[in-house]
């Protein structure tokens, strides 16, 4: 298959999750070779932000999904930071192989690879419920 056609079947999937204080204190804080935080990848307004690059089929260059029953503040507040952050990243991330996936970090700093929270059926994220910092 050509490898112009494969790239155009690709979306970058962005998940923004604000878990509560309760559910972000158990997050275990993981750190990479170099001593860097990995976890909790929570920004500076306690937000997740995940990204990853999938399959997306049709002609729709954008897909949008915000949950019902938010405020219209909090929605245009989220949209504010996922277009500030394409906005900062967008050549990078938008360039990401498929399966390529990373968050936001809490300088709003990319960091890259596996996720290491899980997702239940509906999106949200899967809280440990116990803490095994290092």
């Amino acid at each position: 298959m050509n490898s112009a056609k494969t790239t155009e079947k690709l979306g970058l999937e962005l998940f923004l999750q604000r878990p509560a204080t309760e559910e972000a204190q158990r997050i275990p804080v993981t750190r990479d070779e170099a001593g860097r935080p990995l976890y909790p990848e929570l920004d500076t307004d306690g937000d997740h932000v995940h990204f990853e690059m999938v399959p997306m089929g049709g002609d729709s260059i954008l897909w949008l999904t915000l949950r019902r029953g938010i405020t219209p503040g909090l929605a245009a507040t989220s949209l504010r930071k996922i277009a500030n952050l394409i906005e900062r990243y967008g050549l990078e991330v938008l360039q990401l192989p498929e399966g390529d996936k990373g968050s936001i970090g809490k300088h709003g700093e990319l960091i890259p690879g596996p996720l290491r929270l899980d997702y239940d059926e509906n999106g949200d994220l899967i809280i440990p419920s116990t803490v095994k910092n290092p």
